[in-house]
């Protein structure tokens, strides 16, 4: 047989002007082999990234606390008063984290505005942040927040002042994505800027998870602050800068559990597992949909690390209609937590079976964060409608087995 590999920096727009006595660091690459098939492999590489790339903090016998994110609760609208009726329903059914999504900072009451515009909005937040995260804390819950470090929005104070931290070209248009720009992560003033507003947050309060976001590709990958012949350099220079920025924030808040996001899963790779334990595996949060979602993460990536939630019925992506129960069972496989309005999109009914849910969570996550993981049925069979997967516990003394059924023939409901 034959074998080949394709490793290294993507030649496309690459190029490096090395001076004399210079150095160039290339990227990184994990690799595993098997001779017993991918679950094998699978294996394998998932130990690996769970013994020696995630941050220690986070190795070993630790578990994801349960949490409630409120994106699809709340979107843009992230009150103070919102915000706390969601956690007193939060803490009732057992969960351990909130935490606040977009829409807490500037004038951020839509997707056009304020993206590098880090301070508090206190006509959402009137007593500050501090204020809301101790009355969450008083509750008995830990606190999360989401911020999106790397990108910038034209309609905001950073960008009237500093238009030039936008990668682009001058005099030359730039694509918008999601209404918002990506800042020049290459460029030493801009990494120091975003470090001291991320540091200035997380040390204003009792923060204590963060969920970074980056909801666009790059596109005119150029700097204004490198000469013609240094172009090439941009992409991997930003890809550097950004590293920089969070290792920053490793160094000084160790405590705080990051979770990466890229428009959902375009950014799940080994390296942003060195920041943070978890990814956001992707915004189709559709319980069906992350059936498949999550089997294809699995080739590489340990179930620990694929944050997996909860979400309304009808789902917002899908408008599928789906049973909590399996909704429950399909984000157990991953990181687990909830995306819903708990004060309107749950029935006393379901606020019971919540609880109980959770304190199943609660008893099994040890054995889905450090057991073997087998595949045991493919969902991209397309001859099936079945899928099924399996944890072992090292000892090999317990097991669980997940088994999903989908009926095609009923559209709208499975």
């Amino acid at each position: 047989g034959r074998v080949r590999f394709n490793i290294g920096i993507n030649p496309d727009h690459f190029s490096w002007s090395l001076a004399s006595g210079c150095s160039l660091e290339a990227p990184e690459c994990i690799m595993a082999y098997s001779n017993e098939g991918l679950t094998y492999m699978s294996q394998q590489l998932h130990k690996l990234i769970r013994s020696h790339v995630i941050p220690q903090e986070f190795r070993g016998n630790w578990v994801c606390p349960i949490l409630l994110n409120t994106w699809e609760a709340l979107y843009f609208d992230q009150t103070h008063d919102n915000i706390m009726s969601i956690a007193k329903e939060a803490k009732d059914i057992g969960v351990e984290l909130l935490v606040m999504d977009d829409g807490w900072y500037g004038q951020r009451n839509n997707d056009k505005t304020s993206l590098g515009d880090w301070d508090v909005d206190l006509k959402k937040l009137p007593n500050g942040l501090k204020a809301l995260v101790d009355e969450v804390n008083g509750l008995g819950l830990k606190f999360g927040i989401w911020v999106e470090p790397e990108m910038i929005s034209v309609e905001s104070k950073l960008y009237e002042a500093n238009p030039e931290w936008a990668l682009g070209q001058s005099g030359k248009s730039r694509s918008e994505g999601r209404n918002q720009l990506v800042l020049d992560f290459t460029r030493k003033d801009v990494r120091d800027y975003i470090y001291g507003k991320l540091e200035a947050i997380l040390n204003s309060a009792n923060i204590e998870y963060v969920k970074w976001d980056c909801n666009r590709h790059l596109t005119e990958v150029y700097s204004r602050q490198l000469p013609p012949y240094r172009q090439g350099e941009v992409f991997h220079r930003y890809a550097l800068g950004v590293y920089e920025v969070f290792q920053r924030v490793r160094t000084n808040f160790p405590h705080i559990i990051v979770e990466t996001c890229a428009g959902g899963g375009g950014r799940f790779d080994v390296a942003m597992l060195k920041y943070g334990p978890q990814i956001w595996a992707s915004d189709n949060t559709d319980g069906l949909a992350r059936i498949r979602i999550q089997y294809g993460t699995s080739m590489a990536y340990p179930i620990s690390s694929i944050g997996s939630h909860i979400s309304s019925v009808p789902n917002h992506q899908t408008f599928r209609r789906t049973p909590l129960k399996t909704r429950f069972v399909v984000a157990l496989c991953g990181t687990f937590g909830y995306e819903l309005d708990l004060t309107k999109e749950v029935t006393p009914k379901e606020k019971e079976q919540l609880k109980a849910m959770n304190r199943l969570r609660t008893r099994l996550a040890p054995i889905i964060f450090q057991g073997d993981f087998y595949r045991l049925w493919n969902p991209f069979d397309s001859s099936s409608s079945v899928a099924a997967w399996m944890f072992v516990t090292p000892d090999r003394l317990k097991a669980l087995v997940f088994a999903f059924i989908s009926f095609k023939k009923s559209p709208g409901r499975y």
